[in-house]
């Protein structure tokens, strides 16, 4: 019996010591906060004046920022960093996400693993600015990495997350945006080390390159955001097709409309996630920084809101696994965007949202009137050469010379509606490409031969909301003429 003490005594003690020999244990994992949450593609957009309130309303958990991305040169590994957000985001928590780009790719397709330290090491300290209590970009909880990680990079992957751990603070999430399904078995088995050593991941399900069926990433059985890319995308190309530069989201509006710009829906593109069209410029053009020479394009894909309704509610019923929905926003501000934070409001509740476009047809001179028109509406129209436009009777005078201000062009019309030249013409319709979120047009005005009807003039409109709902109204009467005040009675 007291060998046996001894024994058991003796096993212990190795035991002890194997467990101190071990080392300290890892940091512990993060718990992915749970809800919806928001990206932004340029970090200066955290700043807008109205978002805390607007995220608070939608009950936003999470804001996606981006932090940079990884580059290598002569082998030294670096963080590119992007500008911090001008003033820290309040109230949701913030994740930092760390771009794809040449130099991860190359590293997670890569056969050897030993950059993975060197790579851990300058996102750490790129990011560590940003990760102290009162920095930055408010309340840091995660790092969220984006590249081609899939199981064919698994082992890649799984090595620089491992690196990452050792290198941030005990207790950050680490999370990653995951580029493919696994097909079969095999791939499943491989991916497995990879979900494990992440703490959630991301499955785009709509829009994007790379989209991944919410079944199949719920059957994963890992924490998981689906991402929703509702920003539109364009690059500008050569005559040949070449891709040169990526063209922002707020000059889709103004090259819409330009003069020198020819618009035309690109039917080429049978994705239903997306409505694609090409403008082509007939001659120089400029818009803001973006310069275009004849005959070069610029591609588009704008998302497809009726299909974006659909996919926010089918992704997320019956999936057990599933954290919240992430939306990813372009541009600098709202001002900039095509779809808007202030729209996701009306779009998760169900209100309207179709564009709300209030017409004024005011007198402008002797033989003239103008044209007003206003969205009201944070909702776009859809892009079109033939579905957005206004209308105005004239009869019986005739139209001698307009003038579009921002209308992008205009046909027109005898009293019967039949296409006629200007001059037996009594109606005029001006046709917007695209009406923007609350977007303000530029007056048009439009000289007439003759008396112009008075009141005048009634007018007409029409309009293809992006969300699918078509806005078409009988003919609206101009307002009665005020009367002119009464007479006083002098006394006596």
């Amino acid at each position: 019996m007291r060998r046996s003490g001894h024994l058991l005594l003796s096993l212990l003690t190795i035991a002890a010591g194997c467990r101190k020999a071990a080392g300290p244990e890892g940091p512990a994992a993060a718990a992915p906060p749970k809800g919806d949450a928001v990206e932004f593609v340029n970090p200066a957009a955290a700043a807008e004046p109205d978002l805390v309130e607007r995220l608070r309303r939608l009950a936003v958990a999470t804001v996606f920022l981006p932090a940079g991305e990884l580059a290598r040169d002569g082998g030294r590994w670096t963080l590119n960093a992007d500008p911090y957000p001008p003033r820290p985001v309040e109230g949701p928590a913030v994740i930092l996400v760390v771009r794809s780009s040449e130099a991860l790719s190359a590293l997670l397709s890569s056969s050897e693993g030993t950059a993975a330290a060197g790579a851990s090491h300058a996102l750490a300290a790129g990011v560590t600015e940003g990760l102290r209590k009162g920095g930055p970009y408010g309340n840091v909880v995660g790092i969220h990495l984006e590249g081609p990680f899939s199981a064919a990079t698994a082992a890649r992957g799984t090595d620089l997350l491992a690196a990452l751990r050792k290198e941030l603070p005990r207790g950050l999430l680490l999370s990653f945006r995951l580029a493919s399904a696994p097909a079969n078995d095999d791939e499943r088995k491989r991916l497995r080390p990879l979900l494990e050593s992440a703490d959630a991941l991301e499955a785009t399900v709509f829009g994007g390159s790379a989209r991944i069926d919410s079944v199949a990433a719920d059957a994963l059985g890992r924490p998981w955001w689906a991402g929703y890319d509702a920003a539109v995308r364009c690059v500008a190309t050569s005559p040949e097709g070449q891709v040169h530069s990526e063209v922002p989201e707020k000059a889709v509006d103004a090259l819409s409309g330009h003069p020198q710009v020819e618009f035309e829906n690109d039917l080429t593109v049978t994705d239903p996630d997306v409505v694609a069209f090409r403008l082509t410029a007939r001659g120089p053009v400029r818009v803001g920084d973006l310069n275009l020479a004849a005959g070069e394009h610029v591609a588009c894909r704008m998302p497809s809101l009726p299909e974006l309704l659909y996919r926010l509610g089918s992704a997320m019923a019956g999936r057990r696994h599933l954290l919240g929905r992430v939306i990813v926003f372009g541009g600098d501000s709202e001002s900039d965007r095509i779809v808007r934070v202030e729209a996701l409001e009306d779009i998760l509740l169900g209100r309207s949202l179709a564009p709300a476009l209030d017409v004024r047809v005011n007198p402008a001179g002797r033989n003239a009137i103008s044209i007003e028109a206003k969205n009201l509406s944070p909702h776009p129209s859809t892009a079109s050469r033939v579905s957005n436009w206004v209308e105005v009777d004239l009869a019986p005078a005739h139209p001698a010379d307009v003038a579009l201000g921002g209308f992008d062009r205009y046909e027109a019309y005898d009293a019967s509606g039949r296409p006629v030249t200007p001059g037996r013409a009594t109606r005029v319709r001006l046709y917007e490409t695209l009406v923007g979120p609350r977007e303000a047009i530029t007056p048009a005005r439009i000289v007439v031969r003759g008396v112009l009807p008075s009141p005048c003039c009634r007018h007409r409109l029409h309009l293809l909301a992006a969300a699918g709902p078509e806005e078409s109204g009988d003919w609206i009467d101009p307002p009665p003429p005020t009367p002119p005040p009464a007479p006083t009675k002098k006394r006596k």
